[in-house]
C-alpha cells in the first residue's frame, strides 16, 4: 500500500526524521516508542502484576506489611498529640506542630532519615509540653484549693465604734 505522497510505507519506528538525531549526538532521551503489539513497562499493563497473580507480601510498591521498606506509616507524625499540647504548653506545641509538618514533607520527598529525626523531635517536644503542662495544671489546682480553703476561713470584724 502506498501513501498519498507516493512514498512506499516505512516500518514502524523507521519513518524519516522520527527519533533520529544529527551525527555526533548520543541516543535520544525520554521515552522510547514501544513497537506495536508489545506491552510497555516490562510486559505488564500499567506496570502492575500479571492478571490473576498476587504480589508477594512485603514487596515494595505493592502494599506489603507494616514496617516494609518505604512504608510511609512506620514514621509517626504525632500531629494529634502536638495539637493537643496547645492546651498544656502552647509555645512548645507550636514548634511541635511545625516539626510534625516537616515529618510529612520529608516523607513525601523520600528523605526518611530526616523524617525520622523530625518525628523524634516532635515526640520529644510533645513529651516535654505534656510533662510541664501537667505539672503546671496540678500546681494550679492545688493553689485553687488552698485559696478556696483560705477564703472560707477569713474572719470579718464588725466595727461598732466611731473608728470604723
Amino acid at each position: 500500500m502506498t501513501n498519498p505522497y507516493g512514498q512506499p510505507p516505512q516500518p514502524y519506528g523507521q519513518q524519516p526524521g522520527y527519533g533520529q538525531q544529527p551525527p555526533g549526538y548520543g541516543p535520544p532521551s525520554g521515552a522510547q516508542p514501544v513497537p506495536y503489539g508489545q506491552q510497555p513497562y516490562g510486559g505488564q499493563p500499567y506496570g502492575g502484576q500479571p492478571y490473576g497473580q498476587q504480589a508477594a507480601f512485603g514487596q515494595p510498591g505493592y502494599g506489603g506489611g507494616p514496617g516494609a521498606p518505604g512504608d510511609l506509616n512506620e514514621i509517626k507524625e504525632y500531629k494529634g498529640w502536638a495539637i493537643g499540647c496547645i492546651f498544656l504548653m502552647w509555645i512548645l506545641a507550636i514548634f511541635a506542630i511545625m516539626k510534625s509538618n516537616e515529618v510529612r514533607t520529608f516523607k513525601m520527598q523520600g528523605n526518611y532519615a530526616m523524617a525520622q529525626q523530625a518525628s523524634q523531635t516532635t515526640k520529644t517536644l510533645c513529651l516535654i509540653a505534656t510533662i510541664i503542662g501537667s505539672i503546671a495544671y496540678a500546681i494550679s489546682i492545688v493553689f485553687i484549693i488552698i485559696a478556696i480553703v483560705a477564703a472560707t476561713e477569713v474572719h470579718t470584724y464588725y466595727c461598732t465604734g466611731s473608728y470604723c
